[in-house]
């Protein structure tokens, strides 16, 4: 008789490339890390949604103007 889907482990096992990149993560990343890495990319953040915000109010500035109802 073949192998039914119940015969078959319900965890997979991390072999080769899978397993070594499963140690990586798990052993080198430390909470200090991502900290340190979010405190980076803060000031990108900022920086676009800044520009995100000009960008739809000088939008809505163009909408408004062509409509002849500029308010300032």
């Amino acid at each position: 008789m073949g192998t039914v889907l119940a015969d078959t482990p319900s965890t997979p096992t991390a072999t080769g490339m899978g397993e070594s990149l499963n140690t990586a993560l798990t052993t080198n990343i430390t909470g200090e890390d991502i900290i340190e890495q979010f405190v980076d990319v803060l000031p990108w953040v900022g920086i676009m949604v800044a520009a995100a915000f000009l960008i739809y109010e000088a939008r809505k500035l163009v909408k408004g103007a062509a409509k002849g109802k500029v308010r300032l």
